[in-house]
């Protein structure tokens, strides 16, 4: 078995030549597909340190994280003290400082250790879209509801429908209740056509089931296609809010 690991560890790095010291590929992968690669340079001072190829940084703020922030730049200071490096901002470059030759292997091992645990930047950012998506979406409906009706977020539609829980659900004064799920995952457009099919079939209550997307391309389109054959509506939010809303709200209140 030990074999077997250091086989997949070891036998798909890259060790290569370069003018200025040897550029390493490891055998994992960013979110790009690319590897994550790294340089042995010799310093100055006849000691080595190590730089990563100049990707990170700037692949990560164009996927939407912001380093500007005190926050994220802090946490990314942080990170990298851990393995005595540091962001040079003017060559877009993640750097170590430098070492004695016999700590090559281990420096190198902590280094890629760091590349690899960059991606939760990218983890963060996303959840923070969505959070943001949801905020935004369930402010706008309730302002577009106003006091027309009851508003109960995070809870059961009833004792009867309890298995899921719509993110938002609407009653208005003699129509049936309007529950509304944030689609920002598959699973969340899933639990929205179980909700119906229970109300539809088992329970055999009146209710309509909203899913609200974000984007065309929120969640895949087979599924799209299957919450609105099922679904009261499947509106999109970005790029058309009001609209959106006002598809909700004409569900829950009626022409009114």
């Amino acid at each position: 078995m030990k074999a077997d690991l250091c086989r997949a560890f070891c036998d798909d790095i890259t060790v290569t030549n370069v003018p200025a010291g040897l550029a390493v590929g490891t055998a994992f992968r960013r979110d790009d597909g690319d590897r994550i690669s790294f340089y042995i340079l010799q310093a100055d001072d006849g000691r080595y340190r190590l730089e990563d190829d100049g990707a990170t940084i700037p692949l990560l703020e164009g996927a939407g994280v912001d380093f500007e922030t005190e926050t994220r730049r802090r946490a990314l200071d942080s990170l990298l003290a851990g393995v005595d490096a540091y962001f040079d901002s003017e060559e877009a470059t993640i750097k170590t400082n430098p070492f004695p030759v016999y700590e090559v292997a281990t420096r190198a091992l902590n280094f890629v250790s760091v590349m690899i645990r960059m991606n939760d930047f990218l983890l963060l950012t996303q959840e923070k879209v969505i959070s943001t998506f949801r905020e935004d979406a369930a402010q706008a409906i309730r302002l577009g509801v106003g006091d027309h009706a009851q508003i109960r977020e995070g809870e059961a539609v009833n004792a009867r429908l309890s298995e899921v829980k719509p993110d938002m659900i609407v009653e208005a004064k003699d129509r049936p209740p309007v529950a509304i799920f944030f689609g920002n995952s598959p699973g969340r457009v899933h639990d929205a056509i179980f909700l119906h099919q229970t109300a539809a079939y088992e329970v055999k209550q009146d209710i309509s089931v909203i899913a609200l997307l974000e984007q065309d391309n929120s969640v895949p389109i087979e599924l799209r296609r299957r919450a609105t054959n099922r679904l009261t509506t499947v509106p999109v939010f970005r790029q058309d809010e009001d609209a959106a809303v006002a598809r909700i709200v004409r569900e829950a209140l009626g022409s009114r």
